[in-house]
């Protein structure tokens, strides 16, 4: 069977996107860079709607057109995997991607590494689509790797900053402790089942053989998504890295980077499922780290890390779901997420862009509503559907999961209560400081302006996914269901449960409700508590000791590698290496008394070659 002309578009319209940049635009017109870019998110884009549409139908591909890696018998096919899940994530990076790009032409125009900018993130799309359409775990691995190194690019885009080189670095090394995670887990899998060749079609049908490497594999495979899905304890790369541009902030945190981890998850779930307590786990560890950072996006006050913080909270909530067994509803969350998180990212960039900085605080904002009324409207429909409020798109797949948390009850229950409550919380505290006011601590501009046509134009788009994506539950289901691989236990269309609405949504407007009262009834109080009690603002500051803990680590590390270098490379190796030239003219020296320079000396020699080249032929 032949590879479809969509899944080669998905492929040949970023590559020569990028090819024609780098070797014709970059030097001759850069300002020109994103056409091209944006035209290939539009190829992608039509490619991917074809292949979602045969997908849904029952039409499932799995082809391997070419060997990439042949290693005698052995070998590893380059090939794509269309079934509902991939469909499902490449209308999601394709979609939101696109139309973030646009926005992108307008945000960075100004921006003198136009042209370098458009080739990482373009980079950092092509990754990812390469990634969610991938029919076996190496060529998975291989694309994950282009993730990073792409991430590790745009988020140290200004690398004339210290702090995005810092940050830039933070996100690569933590991300290296998954990669490693990912590989071990691939040589297991590569010993154990040599015949499916990592390939999932091949792969997961051989898992009920019980081996008991199988263990390690999934435990592997989850660490690899605390990694690259900022779960706690790994979860701290991910606030840092907002020192890239809004855009890339934008795309990392909606449908690239940060969700690669929650798919590897649901793609390898036939294989997850069968490894004791690890679901649970997973469970607990989303729980903890949706409820922690949470607690910790309710304090902060640089708009676009409490967003950073909201999404490592929802990524906990996604992989709470997964442990819970609602692992469609959190694939479903995952699709709502990155439209209500891409417009709430979008519409701090156009805040920003107001104030000319390329980033803003609550301290330089408030009473922007009247000034920026259509951002307004925007963030306000992108902050219902992130609180879970019906009939916004956030609801449909949040309350699923925490449905199930409730019906869990216990520990499970609890932390359903406190996300539902957070969520709205810190979301609408943000709203309520930026928006309304202004407030006697704040400093807003005087003359902020509304983003242009090409900004907008795009975020509109993604509002509209925002508030309505959630209303086609039932063909999103249907889509996901198609073809993916263990599918039956894992799809369940949710039914509409009025206990488990009422709850969730009366802890979202409780939260609402505290937003309002510590913004709006005590409009000084998010300044007063911070000059009071220092020490807790601290201690919301180190993310409750887990940033110190984390440079204490560092710095043992730093230290550590450092003597190794003085003791292995200044007093071993370095003396090893300046005592080699000495070694070798004693050697020259040697061997030359050998070379007398006498015709008679050198005829004897030849001779002697000779014979023994003669010896070893009638041998």
């Amino acid at each position: 069977m032949g590879i479809p002309v969509s899944v080669i578009c998905l492929f040949v319209a970023p590559v020569s996107a990028l090819l024609f940049g780098y070797f014709f635009l970059l030097k001759r017109k850069p300002q020109w860079m994103h056409w091209p870019m944006i035209l290939s998110c539009a190829v992608v884009g039509v490619a991917a709607a074809s292949i979602a549409a045969q997908v849904y139908s029952g039409h499932i591909v799995d082809v391997s057109p070419f060997k990439w890696m042949p290693l005698g018998s052995w070998s590893i096919s380059f090939g794509v995997r269309l079934d509902g899940l991939s469909a499902m994530m490449l209308c999601l990076v394709s979609l939101v991607g696109g139309l973030i790009h646009v926005y992108a032409g307008g945000y960075m125009e100004n921006d003198p590494a136009f042209g370098r900018f458009f080739l990482a993130f373009h980079l950092f799309y092509l990754s990812m689509i390469g990634l969610v359409v991938a029919n076996n775990y190496v060529q998975m691995y291989l694309f994950w790797e282009m993730v990073g190194l792409s991430s590790y690019l745009l988020i140290g885009f200004w690398y004339q900053k210290a702090s995005a080189r810092r940050a830039a670095l933070q996100a690569f090394f933590t991300n290296r402790i998954g990669d490693i995670g990912f590989f071990l887990a691939l040589l297991i899998l590569m010993n154990v089942y040599p015949v499916a060749q990592t390939r999932f079609s091949a792969l997961f049908p051989l898992l009920g053989q019980g081996s008991p490497a199988i263990s390690y594999v999934g435990w592997f495979l989850f660490l690899a998504a605390i990694a690259k899905s900022a779960q706690f304890p790994l979860y701290f790369w991910l606030p840092d890295a907002m020192e890239g541009p809004t855009p890339v902030s934008a795309l990392m945190h909606a449908a690239t980077m940060v969700t690669a981890g929650i798919f590897l998850m649901a793609r390898s779930w036939p294989l997850i499922s069968l490894v004791p307590h690890l679901p649970n786990t997973i469970a607990a560890v989303g729980a903890l780290t949706a409820v922690f950072s949470g607690i910790i996006a309710a304090t902060r006050k640089d708009l676009k890390r409490i967003l950073a913080y909201s999404t490592v909270s929802h990524l906990g909530i996604m992989a709470f779901g997964l442990g819970l067994g609602e692992v469609s509803s959190a694939v479903f969350h995952l699709f709502t997420h990155g439209f209500f998180k891409a417009a709430l990212f979008l519409c701090a960039g156009n805040i920003a862009h107001a104030l000319h900085k390329p980033t803003a605080s609550v301290d330089e904002t408030g009473g922007l509503l009247k000034k920026i009324p259509v951002t307004a409207v925007f963030f306000v429909v992108a902050a219902f559907s992130l609180s879970g409020i019906w009939p916004f798109a956030g609801f449909y797949s949040k309350d699923a999961i925490l449905g199930a948390a409730f019906d869990r009850g216990g520990w499970a229950s609890v932390a359903g209560f406190a996300i539902a409550f957070l969520s709205a919380f810190y979301i609408f505290r943000m709203l309520f400081l930026a928006f309304l006011g202004p407030r006697k601590e704040q400093n807003p501009p005087e003359h902020p302006h509304e983003a242009g046509p090409m900004m907008n134009v795009p975020l509109f788009f993604i509002v509209l996914g925002a508030l309505g994506v959630g209303w086609f539950g039932a063909q999103f289901y249907h889509l996901v269901s198609s073809g993916w691989l263990g599918a039956s236990p894992m799809v369940k269309i949710p039914g509409f449960d009025w206990s488990s609405f009422t709850r969730s949504t009366s802890m979202a407007a409780l939260g609402i409700l505290a937003a309002y009262l510590w913004t709006m009834q005590w409009p000084s109080f998010d300044w007063v508590w911070r000059k009071k009690i220092p020490k807790v603002e601290k201690g919301f500051d180190a993310d409750f000791g887990v940033k110190p803990l984390v440079g204490a680590l560092t710095l043992f590390f730093e230290e550590l590698s450092y003597l190794l270098g003085i003791l292995w490379d200044k007093k071993t190796w370095d003396g090893w290496i300046e005592n080699t030239s000495a070694w070798a003219e004693d050697a020259a020296k040697s061997v030359s008394s050998l070379a007398s320079g006498r015709l008679n000396d050198s005829l004897w020699w030849i001779l002697l070659g000779g014979g023994v080249m003669l010896l070893r032929l009638l041998r």
